[in-house]
């Protein structure tokens, strides 16, 4: 079996309920703190299509900030430019994933980079430490790259890889898509749609287990602050199930970073 990607579908809508974005921000982190904690690989803002409104700009800060969280502190200065929106950036809390290493590299280790220039034989990197490295292939430049320590003396060399073995962060999707047009472009095998109107998960546990097993690329499914998922989200392309992950809910109801911490909790043993 290949290794399983799982991504998670989010509303543009996700911060209609604010103007402030220090809350907007702070909501976002808690998000990004989730994709973190249970390893997802990608997520994906798409456009609700339930409402009149267009947040397709709100979808592209979503996009922006997430970026922001999983790149390298020593990156975010080069990576991104200063800009009101970003203000409240500061109050985000740090992933601490193994992409965001805090100690100096050694040979064999992997670090992500941003590209700063190149030349004829190769480009130059910075991967957080005092001096430029240097790549012998020539890449894009003010990209991030992940790179694999392969010399370290006097000349600093590093080759484009990305381990295989740990957890590498997330990648961001703003697509201004509708859900489903949104999930046509990763095709998934299988599709989660979480909704209190679906079956309980206790009760379709074990199938629901099954399936994960089966399938190399997971989409899991997030309503926004409005509505639930409008969308019907029946295709022959995929696997479809719609499951309520907080049955016998107290509260009237789940906010939609409620309901990712509450899914991704369930869903990270269903591969033990």
């Amino acid at each position: 079996m290949q290794k399983q990607t799982v991504s998670i579908f989010i509303p543009d809508s996700l911060l209609s309920e604010t103007s402030d974005y220090k809350l907007k921000t702070n909501k976002i982190g808690l998000i990004g703190r989730a994709l973190a904690i249970f390893r997802v690989n990608q997520v994906v803002i798409y456009k609700d299509n339930s409402t009149n409104k267009d947040y397709s700009n709100e979808g592209d800060f979503i996009a922006e900030i997430l970026d922001y969280m999983d790149s390298p502190q020593y990156l975010r200065k080069r990576a991104f430019p200063i800009k009101s929106e970003l203000k409240h950036v500061g109050i985000l809390p740090p992933l601490r994933t193994p992409h965001h290493p805090t100690d100096v590299p050694e040979v064999g280790d992997y670090r992500q980079g941003f590209t700063v220039k190149r030349n004829k034989k190769g480009t130059y990197v910075d991967i957080g430490i005092d001096e430029l490295v240097f790549c012998k292939e020539q890449l894009s430049v003010n990209k991030i790259f992940s790179f694999k320590v392969t010399k370290f003396a006097k000349e600093i060399i590093v080759t484009p890889d990305e381990p295989d073995d740990m957890y590498w962060g997330y990648k961001t999707l703003s697509t201004h898509k509708t859900l489903k047009n949104s999930l046509k472009l990763i095709k998934p095998q299988l599709v989660i749609e979480t909704t209190r109107f679906g079956e309980e998960i206790n009760t379709i546990f074990n199938e629901l287990k099954s399936k994960v097993k089966d399938s190399n690329n997971v989409a899991i499914l997030f309503g926004g602050p409005y509505s639930g998922i409008a969308e019907n989200m029946d295709d022959p392309s995929w696997d479809l199930l719609s499951i309520n992950f907080v049955p016998l809910q107290g509260a009237k109801t789940v906010r939609t970073e409620e309901a990712i911490y509450s899914t991704l909790s369930i869903f990270n043993v269903l591969n033990l």
